[in-house]
């Protein structure tokens, strides 16, 4: 065997494992985007549960309650993260959440009622958790693209068949008054 043949052997060898770590790479990345979309989807229906119970409270203002009950709905019957009403529908709540809880007053109002205290405190966690699964997932979506835009992954199809990764584009303000 000829020198001139081991190099061209060698070279195969490491073109042959650097495609196949990329592909394993781009497929751990496609179950890492899976699991995040599960992760944000769960946070964002425990969040309309939270607050369709929030709106259950005796004793918290009636309109309120229509309001939050109303949008809390909406958003417990769409199932598809990337479908464009379900977005709308969850920015609509995202909205609502903050133009009714935009002052302290009214919150510590909403306090007084120690089941409501404990709702307002979940709603804070999982508005934080939404918020944290939303980055996750666009960091992941972000590293999957970066990969499936090089020539080699590319022209070797090493994602196979996956689709195209998209983020998912929500309003995930919290409320500035829950948040003091």
């Amino acid at each position: 065997m000829s020198s001139q043949s081991i190099v061209v052997l060698v070279a195969v060898a490491i073109s042959i494992w650097y495609l196949s770590q990329q592909a394993g790479r781009l497929d751990r990345l496609h179950h890492r985007i899976e699991v995040t979309e599960l992760a944000l989807h769960g946070q964002l229906v425990r969040r309309g549960g939270i607050v369709a119970e929030l709106a259950a409270v005796p004793g918290i203002d009636p309109a309120l309650c229509v309001l939050w009950g109303q949008a809390a709905h909406e958003v417990l019957i769409f199932q598809d993260l990337y479908s464009a009403q379900r977005t709308e529908v969850e920015d609509e709540l995202t909205n609502i959440l903050i133009m009714t809880m935009d002052e302290t007053e009214e919150i510590n109002e909403i306090r007084s009622n120690p089941h409501a205290s404990a709702l307002l405190d979940e709603l804070l966690q999982v508005s934080e958790r939404i918020k944290m699964s939303q980055q996750f997932h666009a960091d992941a979506v972000r590293d999957c693209l970066e990969i499936r835009d090089q020539l080699l992954v590319r022209t070797f199809r090493l994602a196979g068949r996956a689709k195209l990764p998209v983020p998912v584009a929500l309003d995930v303000e919290i409320p500035p008054a829950l948040a003091d």
